[in-house]
């Protein structure tokens, strides 16, 4: 690994001196790329870094130590000091691990939420602006951004379906764990009887693409404009702004209507439809690789039953860490230690993938 480490850090100083190029800074989107790449390779370009220079410096007090000439107490200071350097010289390899084990291209990109009220009607509409909502209160503490993209609500105020942006430092690091199914098991408040029903609502996470990282044949787009629904201002149901764009290769669907301008509406629904056919082509890709180190490092599929919030044991069981964390304290919005549990797991996975590899 800290071959692997070398490397990247040798990548991000070779990238440093590209975008310094007039030719390349002048190329808009290559510089883009270039700053993307260098801007994931950071933190382990500095760690690298950090761990050849604790290096250099343990292996200057280990010489003291070794010295025969060297007095006691020069000596009991040496060994005080490599003792030091050695557990941060540790704790910094650790960290440096995870940036490898855990390493994903997207770690830069922002993200496009799509949250769906799925299998129990209008319970999982309910259950799905609940979810909503509690991403809304996860993201004030890490000062993440929330934007509405399209909503469009069920009859009993739930949401059939939304797409939102979340915009911050880090967010695709969070947020990719909760792609999947997301199960919820609770008397409806509808519900005489006082039974338990079971529904179910589903997250999509795409890491949002830049119009420099993909490229979409204007002749495989049909667009057509529509009127907005919903609340809205007096324009709203007057004007046809809402854009209703297919992708005729793949039949993917994107309807956007979050501003009252047809022309801002296209260029969110190319952006959203981008991020899609980009994560089309990642789960692929993710899925070849598993084939060949024969394990699945969790694909964020729909269909996926990632998490059930059983409501009256107060327990949300993530499936995928097996680990039940109180429920009242997930759904106020504190995802902290599910999701840092999801992403021991992944490293996990990929530590046994690795050793099936070297077998």
């Amino acid at each position: 690994m800290i071959n692997l480490l070398k490397q990247r850090a040798e990548r991000y100083a070779e990238i440093g001196k590209l975008i310094e190029d007039p030719e390349v800074y002048s190329n808009s989107k290559l510089f883009a790329q270039y700053q993307r790449e260098r801007g994931s390779l950071r933190e382990q370009a500095e760690a690298f870094e950090q761990l050849t220079a604790l290096q250099q410096q343990i292996s200057g007090s280990e010489e003291i130590l070794n010295d025969a000439g060297a007095d006691s107490e020069m000596k009991e200071l040496a060994g005080i000091e490599v003792e030091e350097l050695r557990e941060k010289y540790d704790a910094l390899w650790k960290e440096a691990q995870d940036m490898i084990l855990l390493d994903d291209e997207d770690d830069s990109r922002d993200v496009i939420l799509e949250i769906r009220g799925a299998e129990g009607g209008d319970e999982a509409s309910l259950f799905a602006r609940e979810l909503m909502e509690n991403y809304v209160r996860w993201c004030v503490p890490h000062k993440f951004k929330f934007e509405t993209l399209d909503e469009v609500e069920s009859e009993v105020g739930g949401l059939k379906n939304g797409t939102y942006r979340i915009k911050g430092e880090g967010v695709w690091r969070w947020f990719k764990y909760e792609g999947g199914g997301h199960r919820v098991q609770r008397v409806p408040s509808t519900e005489g009887a006082g039974r338990i029903h079971t529904s179910l609502a589903t997250v999509a996470v795409l890491p949002e693409m830049e119009d420099v990282d993909i490229d979409v044949k204007e002749s495989d787009l049909e667009i057509k404009a529509a009127r907005s629904g919903g609340p809205g201002g007096q324009n709203v149901n007057k004007t046809s702004s809402r854009c209703q764009m297919r992708h005729l290769p793949t039949g993917l669907f994107v309807d956007c209507q979050s501003t009252p301008s047809f022309h801002k509406n296209r260029d969110e629904a190319l952006r959203i439809l981008k991020s899609k056919l980009y994560q089309m082509e990642k789960e692929k890709r993710d899925r070849e690789q598993a084939e060949k180190r024969g394990a699945m490092v969790g694909s964020g599929a729909r269909g996926d039953k990632i998490r059930t919030y059983n409501f009256p044991q107060d327990r949300c069981t993530d499936h995928r860490a097996k680990v039940s964390l109180p429920l009242t304290r997930i759904m106020a919005g504190d995802l902290d230690e599910l999701v840092e549990t999801c992403r021991n797991w992944e490293k996990e996975e990929r530590l046994k993938a690795m050793s099936k590899q070297s077998a």
